[in-house]
């Protein structure tokens, strides 16, 4: 599983909740250090973490998004899709990895019971259900990766990142100088 610094480790927490906005760059790259999956579907396990690290990233986001400016809500809907996304492939391979198991217990059963039935045509078996759903759900895995993939480089995801950059920035840049004017103001 997607481990995560902690967020204790990362804020300030006797400052304003903008002077902790770069816990969102932590976060970012937790997630873009699963971006070698995205080129390789059968990376099961680093899609569904990078899932979890983008699911982190957004909840980060939500939190910092009334601190900082418009432009983080539309980043915010962008990690929102990346989850989601992420989210409809990591639930086929779920439903691929059952339907494989239940297609091998009900072939073994399948096998029992023709063996004590003597004579006469197979029945309807289970399992061709099974096969033929496993393939329906295989496509439609290929479809939503490709889809994904297709999003993904449309960001495209460097760019994406700069602009989170950007706003970390900024927003950091609003603070000081509010600070250094509430300095200048203040009666030595």
């Amino acid at each position: 599983m997607a481990r995560a610094v902690p967020i204790h480790k990362l804020t300030l927490p006797d400052a304003p909740l903008r002077a902790s906005a770069p816990v969102l760059l932590v976060r970012l790259q937790e997630m873009r250090e699963y971006e070698q999956a995205v080129r390789d579907p059968a990376r099961i396990a680093d899609l569904h973490n990078m899932r979890i690290a983008a699911k982190r990233l957004r909840y980060t986001l939500e939190i910092f998004a009334p601190v900082l400016s418009a432009e983080a809500e539309d980043l915010l809907k962008t990690v929102e899709a990346i989850q989601e996304r992420l989210g409809a492939i990591h639930d086929i391979d779920v439903l691929a990895d059952l339907l494989e198991k239940t297609l091998e217990k009900e072939t073994e059963r399948e096998k029992r019971r023709l063996l004590k039935k003597s004579s006469g045509p197979p029945e309807f078996l289970a399992a061709e259900g099974l096969v033929a759903l496993m393939g329906r759900k295989r496509e439609e895995r290929a479809d939503l990766y490709r889809e994904f993939l297709a999003f993904y480089d449309a960001l495209p995801p460097e760019e994406f990142a700069q602009r989170l950059a950007r706003l970390v920035r900024v927003e950091d840049a609003d603070t000081d100088g509010a600070e250094e004017e509430e300095g200048e103001a203040t009666p030595a």
